[in-house]
């Protein structure tokens, strides 16, 4: 075993006795060949309005997890048959100390549409698999909001303040 492996071995050992060695590396508690898994993060998406009235859109960044201080709500209108591109959103939480960006997790999105239906999806989104850009929700005449994967890349052409967005 690592050296690494044998530190996180004896910090398990010294808070439940009973574990053995062989017992971490065989249940799954510790294996040296798996790893963590990434998060399933949406950190810029575009929202598309694939009805033909216009609609409110309500999207909200998290930011630090449990420190609502770097949380934002961004709030739009959508026209009919468009869409709106909501970009990747930085944060530095310990300025001056450290120069370190942390980048906004998206985890909801509400629609009030033109009949005042509300519709709503929250974080973790349906078929996001790891953290992603660009990921598209549809919102349809259905009554629903389609989580899907990008179609496209980003036509930077079509949008201001080219540097937000990114291929």
């Amino acid at each position: 075993m690592s050296t690494n492996v044998n530190n996180v071995v004896s910090t398990m050992k010294s808070v439940d006795k009973s574990i053995s060695n062989d017992e971490i590396l065989t249940n799954g508690l510790l294996s040296s060949s798996t790893t963590a898994r990434a998060p399933p993060h949406v950190y810029s998406c575009f929202v598309i309005n694939c009805t033909a009235e216009p609609i409110e859109c309500s999207l909200k960044y998290n930011g630090r997890p449990g420190e609502e201080k770097f949380d934002e709500i961004v709030n739009v209108t959508i026209s009919g048959n468009t869409e709106h591109y909501f970009p990747r959103k930085f944060f530095q939480p310990e300025l001056p100390d450290s120069y370190c960006k942390w980048v906004k997790i998206i985890t909801n999105i509400r629609v009030k549409k033109a009949n005042k239906q509300i519709l709503e999806v929250n974080y973790p989104f349906e078929h996001v698999r790891y953290p992603i850009r660009n990921w598209e929700f549809h919102i349809t005449d259905k009554e629903e909001i389609l989580s899907k994967p990008p179609t496209r890349v980003v036509n930077v052409l079509k949008y201001e303040n080219l540097d937000q967005y990114e291929c």
